[in-house]
């Protein structure tokens, strides 16, 4: 079953942080996952990975170093219900998400032999018949753009639907690196997009 975070402290307390498919990012960088502004965490300070039976929390190398309840790690350290990660002063409970979001199961399956694939049952994403690395917020916006069968999808949409805990407050700029992120990853030739498409001035579209 999926797992998330749920922020017990901090300026985004009771924000809830789904977990990706494969890892997850926390940090100050605006690239991270989990993206927590303190000038005392540090731009890229800890992960949580899936190793497809388990959770496991990571320090990666940060200053202030990352806390598991109460004690520093040094080394990868699996994941329980009721954990909690402590970065800087800020709290995070680990939980195993019971519900599945209904976005993600409405679709219809793409074929398999599909340019590009989101597989909302397993997590996946393959471009050009090879798997993709995505991160949870990438996957949360490919997710999200499929479900919509090729329909527009606006900006403000989908920064509800990927960053839930800033209730709309997402700037353009953060939106526009995760869709070039994207395409980077899932295009052939990201300046000359097939699939995840801009309409311009309104929003995006994803045609597999």
């Amino acid at each position: 079953m999926p797992g998330r975070l749920i922020a017990r402290s901090g300026p985004h307390a009771g924000a809830a942080y789904l977990l990706g498919p494969s890892e997850t990012t926390l940090g100050r960088g605006e690239d991270n996952d989990v993206v927590i502004d303190s000038g005392h965490v540090s731009r890229h300070h800890a992960r949580v990975r899936w190793d497809g039976e388990r959770y496991a929390v990571e320090d990666l190398g940060s200053k202030n170093g990352t806390l598991l309840n109460g004690r520093r790690i040094e080394a990868p350290e699996p994941l329980k219900p009721g954990d909690a990660i402590e970065i800087s002063g800020i709290s995070l409970a680990f939980e195993v998400v019971e519900e599945t979001l209904t976005y993600l199961a409405a679709p219809p399956p793409v074929p398999a032999d599909a340019a590009l694939r989101v597989d909302t049952v397993t997590a996946e994403v393959h471009a050009r018949g090879e798997p993709v690395a995505v991160t949870a917020k990438e996957y949360l916006a490919l997710a999200y753009l499929y479900g919509q069968a090729g329909a527009l999808v606006t900006k403000e949409a989908l920064a509800d639907a990927v960053w839930p805990e800033y209730k709309g407050d997402v700037s353009d700029y953060n939106i526009e690196q995760l869709i070039s992120r994207l395409r980077r990853k899932i295009e052939e030739t990201p300046e000359r997009p097939r699939h995840l498409l801009t309409v311009r001035g309104l929003g995006y579209r994803l045609v597999p």
